[in-house]
């Protein structure tokens, strides 16, 4: 999986502009402006600004599935900063969700053995255990 870089805070209306001008000059779907979209999506997640980033992963995990594949490296990346965002909420309900996805989409790409599709697997498992210890704890 593709690391996450951290993004500056004043770096977003910079982003945002960049993002702005890629949707009038390639249009909304276009790779480019989905890739943008992507990494605007993290760096909102990581400044704080969770509706936003939430809103805008989601957008392009739709995106990108019609535009590039269900199981592009892109759109691993943005169902990746998607579960990562629900994580961070307590949302372990929609984060399990979202990492079967994931791990269906490696197995369909990668094979049941590979390196990535077992760290999605244990992910998994590890997002099921921290799901049922909050329901424990209600």
């Amino acid at each position: 999986m593709i690391a996450q870089a951290v993004v500056d805070r004043a770096e977003l209306p910079g982003m945002l502009a960049t993002l702005c001008y890629y949707q009038d000059c390639f249009g909304p779907y276009h790779p480019q402006t989905l890739r943008l979209m992507t990494q605007v999506g993290i760096a909102y997640s990581q400044a704080g600004e969770q509706p936003l980033a939430k809103a805008l992963l989601e957008h392009v995990v739709r995106d990108l599935a019609r535009v590039l594949g269900a199981d592009h490296d892109l759109r691993l990346r943005a169902i990746a900063a998607l579960r990562d965002l629900f994580v961070a909420q307590g949302d372990y309900e929609r984060a399990v969700s979202v990492q079967k996805e994931l791990l269906e989409c490696q197995l369909a790409r990668l094979g049941r053995d590979h390196p990535e599709t077992l760290a999605a697997r244990d992910r998994l498992g590890r997002l099921w255990v921290e799901e049922i210890g909050r329901c424990a704890k209600v």
